[in-house]
């Protein structure tokens, strides 16, 4: 599988691109009624791009981008109709943001490494521990 393009997270003044896809859950959740969406390159194959917010610690879709029927562009209309900013409550887990210097390029999904990752611990949308790790503590680049 291609490196994968990330969706995007402001958070604490910094704009991230991160390792998770939050939009997922919904979709599981949404079953045969989710969108039809489309990938138009190997290197996103979920066919869209959100972008994240996180205010009073907690979890909101803010702009969303991609392709839908007869790959038209499609953005936040397409799935949240009339919304611009919508609550992330039916999202609970990790959000993993690798950051700093890449220290090993993977040609895969979001493989990567780099110097840290961020990772943000959402219930229901509502941020509720972060924990950072440093990688270049473990990382061996003759692995």
């Amino acid at each position: 599988m291609t490196a994968q393009v990330r969706d995007i997270l402001l958070y604490n003044g910094t704009t991230y691109h991160i390792a998770t896809e939050p939009l997922k859950q919904l979709f599981e959740i949404m079953g045969d009624d989710k969108p039809i969406l489309i990938s138009l390159h190997t290197a996103c194959w979920r066919g869209y791009v959100g972008t994240w917010q996180i205010e009073e610690n907690k979890l909101y879709l803010v702009d969303f981008q991609g392709h839908g029927k007869k790959q038209a562009k499609v953005g936040m209309e397409y799935i949240f109709p009339g919304q611009r900013k919508v609550f992330a409550e039916w999202y609970t887990g990790e959000i993993r943001i690798p950051h700093g210097e890449l220290l090993h390029y993977e040609h895969r999904g979001y493989l990567s490494i780099y110097e840290k990752e961020l990772f943000l611990e959402f219930k229901k949308g509502i941020l509720v521990s972060t924990r950072e790790v440093d990688n270049t503590k473990t990382f061996d680049p003759e692995d």
